[in-house]
């Protein structure tokens, strides 16, 4: 075969069988005919050590001398030959690199012909000269690793029957080297010949003996610099060559031969991954001592270089390593991990220099976040046992462990940790000792936080934190603060100030300040600033359980019961929630089965957790569950003290009103009349105080003298406002069910009429899916539109069969929506969004 026509002959990486087979034949033949025949030849096999090169080259030695041809086993003497010879070189890489140039030169000479085997060497600059005038030939062979089907053919050829995947095990275990495979199947079918009928054989411990046999022999004839590149892989430790120079403590040029020698080996894969199964022989040939030195050595090269990674530090730390420039790369990489990762890198950190206070901080912050609140609890609880309030940092400490407590349901806990920490050193924990105090009431406190909080510089963080804690204190007192700080603009206050700092993903302290002011928009009867809310705060288990109450709030039952979430939550306080939320769609369904079957576990729920301003709503459902089932009794201690609360923030309308409105259901529910009239009593009070209230006081009086008092004392129009103003709250569910009440006990056939188109109008609305980008929901756009062709209130409502008293309140909500002020502004305001 001449140069010209010959093509390279190389084998696949991943050959098959045959493939292989076909491509040795094919080798050997052509080297052989220009042995032959006198042609100028340049023949190479390369292959990692148990590739079968060497055996190969022996085939060839044999063929050779059968024919005659001349042959030197290595280079002659002097290098002269009488003409031209043959030379065999068995690990050309071993050869000197001088040695090789002046056998590429006689080759091109004319004077030696040359069949060689050799490792993968990819740096060598002499060796790489040979490899080029041998592929001018077309006869380089590059013997590849065996694949999984390999090991399978070889096996059937060896009498065994494997499975792919421990066939996948065999290979891997002996790198893919195809007479440490071979040998290894030879000695399974040997163990397998030798064992006693019925006794079986576990072939991975025999493939790990040959393995590890083979990979030691290997080892072992290596030179030290090229075993510690080995070592270094196998720490995972960079592999460039100025990584390794400065490492070992040798030159550059040192630092690339030795890689180079690594990679022949055949001991790194892909990417420079060590072989795993080499890890033991490694071990014991290169010893312990000298790998913890290289490990050490490898972590200050990096340290020095800044180029360790986070899960560098965590093996050096692993190791027993006690740099302190370890704990900074490990709490870099924790402030931006996931929640358990964070742990686990800290947790290394604090090993290596135990005690540092950032370093522990953050391990219970993201403890807290991962849902380890007793992990959280314990670290907060060591900071703070000999802590100083006024010690730097130590608010941080505070709200970590407030925050486990009110996870807890130990909301007076929480409270007491800010009480003894002071106003003066809450700093950046402002709205969170805020809403801390809030819970339990102690408005003084919380305002005293407040005050403080307002007296540093108003930068950004600092300014919208304080109009939430303004907003938060607002919702606990009718006249609080001037301007924009009254009880009406609470929720506004809070919106915006929470909107504007909200994480974007969960976090313990947003959560709890999030579950305060939903519970606010809620109470305050303003869906759309819950939701605002919850959209703020991202993705979580807490605001899914957020979506849950907002739903059941508004009458979507069916998006209620999809959102609630499904795995138990750790805290006791939103144990109570999801439960809360269980009871009152059974109870809005009507289930009493379900209802008797969820009512055992709310004792223990209730008796768990402490009542809080923020879990009135969920406390509501409770109580009236508890009166459909005629138990008030096991829960009246709870009603007591979530009286006590509102009595001594002086019944605050925002709270308070929700309250004393669901008290007069649960008195409907349990028929129990002096129950109503009580707090039927405490509405009017608040309602003197604040018109704000004015509808809940009439919903209530409705609903009342519907059950209490007898037919006709109380007509139609009264009935109608009492719906509208549920349905202005985002009452649906309760507006509904009011007009069927009111129907039921009508004597007036038209407007009984009247009432069940009302209900049916009010049901068909609340199961509609609410609009997630539009202005307007549909029956505001149904109004909208009816506005825009100059229809009268009066006019609208007969022509959509509500109230007019209900179309005012649509037309209100539509104005709020579009930010619209005189009646000029809010019909453009419609005409450009598209409603005419």
């Amino acid at each position: 075969m001449s140069s010209a026509d010959a093509g390279r002959v190389t084998a696949s990486p991943t050959p098959t069988i045959g493939d292989r087979r076909d491509s040795l034949s094919t080798w050997v033949d052509d080297v052989l005919d220009r042995a032959r025949t006198g042609l100028p030849i340049c023949a190479v096999v390369v292959g990692i050590p148990g590739s079968g090169r060497s055996g190969l080259l022996d085939v060839v030695h044999e063929r050779l001398r059968e024919l005659d041809v001349p042959v030197s086993v290595g280079m002659p003497a002097g290098g002269d030959t009488a003409g031209p010879t043959v030379v065999l070189a068995h690990d050309l890489h071993n050869w000197p690199g001088d040695l090789v140039a002046r056998t590429a030169t006689m080759i091109d000479a004319g004077t030696i012909g040359l069949i060689a085997t050799t490792e993968p060497r990819e740096t060598d600059p002499a060796l790489r000269t040979v490899l080029d005038v041998a592929r001018r030939y077309g006869a380089v062979l590059e013997l590849g690793t065996m694949n999984t089907a390999d090991v399978l053919v070889h096996a059937a050829r060896a009498g065994l029957t494997l499975t792919p995947a421990t066939a996948s095990l065999i290979r891997r275990r002996c790198g893919g080297a195809r007479n440490v495979v071979i040998s290894a199947l030879l000695s399974i079918r040997e163990e397998v010949a030798a064992a006693v009928p019925g006794e079986s054989v576990d072939e991975l411990v025999v493939v790990e003996r040959v393995a590890r046999d083979r990979h030691h022999r290997l080892l072992r004839g290596l030179d030290p610099t090229t075993l510690s590149v080995l070592a270094l892989a196998s720490l995972r430790a960079p592999l460039d060559p100025e990584s390794l120079a400065e490492t070992l403590g040798v030159p550059f040029e040192a630092a690339v031969e030795a890689l180079d020698r690594a990679r022949g080996s055949g001991l790194l894969l892909g990417a420079d991954v060590f072989v795993s199964a080499a890890g033991d022989p490694l071990r014991a040939v290169v010893g312990n001592r000298r790998l913890d030195q290289l490990r050490r050595t490898s972590i200050a090269v990096r340290l020095r270089a800044s180029e360790l990674t986070a899960d560098d530090a965590l093996h050096a730390a692993e190791s027993g390593i006690e740099d302190p420039r370890l704990v900074d790369t490990l709490l870099a990489g924790a402030v931006d991990a996931g929640a358990a990762r964070a742990v686990v890198l800290l947790r290394a950190a604090d090993r290596v220099e135990p005690g540092r206070d950032d370093v522990r901080l953050l391990m219970a912050q993201r403890a807290l976040a991962s849902g380890d609140a007793d992990g959280a609890g314990e670290v907060a609880d060591i900071r703070l046992e000999s802590a100083h309030p006024a010690e730097k940092g130590i608010e941080c400490w505070v709200g970590i462990a407030a925050l486990v407590a009110a996870q807890r349901g130990l909301g007076s806990h929480a409270a007491d940790l800010y009480r003894w920490l002071g106003p003066d050193h809450v700093a950046a924990e402002s709205l969170s000792a805020v809403t801390a105090l809030m819970a339990v009431g102690d408005r003084a406190g919380a305002a005293a936080v407040a005050a403080a909080d307002g007296g540093r510089p108003p930068v950004g963080a600092r300014a919208v934190r304080s109009l939430a804690a303004r907003g938060l204190l607002a919702s606990v007192s009718d006249g609080f603060g001037d301007g924009d700080g009254v009880a009406g603009d609470a929720v506004g206050l809070v919106v915006r100030g929470l909107t504007a700092t909200m994480p974007g993903r969960w976090d313990p302290a947003a959560a709890r300040t999030l579950h305060a002011a939903t519970a606010l928009a809620l109470n305050s009867g303003d869906l759309n600033a819950a939701r605002a809310l919850r959209k703020a705060a991202g993705d979580g288990a807490a605001g899914t359980l957020l979506d849950a109450e907002i739903a059941l709030t508004s009458g979507e039952l069916e998006t209620a019961t999809r959102l609630l979430p499904t795995a138990e939550p750790a805290g006791a306080v939103d144990r109570l929630r999801v439960h809360a939320v269980r009871l009152g769609l059974a109870r809005r369904h009507g289930d009493t089965s379900a209802l008797a079957a969820l009512w055992p576990e709310a004792p223990a729920l209730l008796a768990a957790t402490e009542v809080d301003l923020y879990l009135l709503r969920s406390l509501a459902e409770f109580w009236q569950v508890a009166a459909r089932l005629d138990d008030t009794a096991s829960i009246d201690r709870y009603i007591a003290a979530a009286d006590r609360l509102l009595d001594a923030l002086d019944n605050p309308m925002i709270w308070a009103a929700p309250w004393h409105f669901a008290g007069v259901q649960a008195a409907v529910i349990a028929g129990d009349a002096e129950l109503a009239t009580g707090r039927q009593r405490h509405l009017d009070s608040i309602a003197a105080r604040n018109a704000s209230a004015s509808g809940l006081v009439t919903a209530a009086r409705a609903w009342s003298a519907l059950t209490f008092e007898q037919a006709g004392t109380i007509d139609d129009a009264q009935v109608a406002d009492a719906i509208a103003a549920l349905r202005l709250r985002g009452l649906d569910w309760e507006a509904g069910r009011l007009a069927g009440i009111s129907a039921l006990r009508s004597d007036d056939p038209h407007a009984t009429a009247g009432l069940l188109e009302t209900a049916r109008s009010v049901d068909a609305d609340r199961r509609r899916p609410r609009p997630v980008d539009g202005l307007l929901t549909e029956r505001e756009a149904e109004v909208a539109r009816e506005l825009l062709q100059g229809f009268t209130y009066r006019e609208i409502g007969a022509r959509l069969f509500i109230s007019a008293k209900t179309v005012e309140h649509h037309v209100s909500r539509i104005r709020r929506r579009l930010d619209a002020g005189s009646r000029s502004e809010l019909m453009a305001a419609l005409r450009a969004a598209g409603y005419s």
